[in-house]
């Protein structure tokens, strides 16, 4: 789960880029005085409307539910495995997982143990 300070740290960075508060706010579509009141922590950050913290960080993305890494190659991988397992037959699917088993037993005892 993200910390507000891990916000914070964000936000702060986003002010170093842009140099100057009046410039962050102008982004954001809020005042001076409400960037001046999150950055010196007189604003809680978990307050800040969402459609604000959109504008602000306009270029992030989300991971729902957890699902990436945040490795682009091996997620890009990840999903080139699950749409090739997809689309096999369930008879396919199961002589995959013989495969994988075959080849790694070591790695399928370690993750069956957790």
């Amino acid at each position: 789960m993200i910390e507000e300070n891990e916000i914070l740290e964000a936000l702060k960075e986003l002010y170093r880029r842009e140099k100057t508060q009046k410039a962050l706010a102008e982004l954001a579509g809020i005042t001076q005085s409400t960037i001046n009141a999150y950055l010196s922590g007189k604003a809680k950050i978990e307050n800040m409307p969402v459609g604000v913290f959109l504008k602000l960080f306009r270029n992030m993305k989300i991971d729902y539910f957890g699902t990436t890494s945040g490795n682009s190659e091996a997620d890009l991988r990840r999903a080139m495995y699950l749409k090739i397992y997809d689309a096999l037959t369930p008879e396919e699917q199961m002589q995959c997982l013989a495969m994988v088993i075959a080849n790694f037993p070591e790695k399928i005892r370690e993750e069956t143990k957790k």
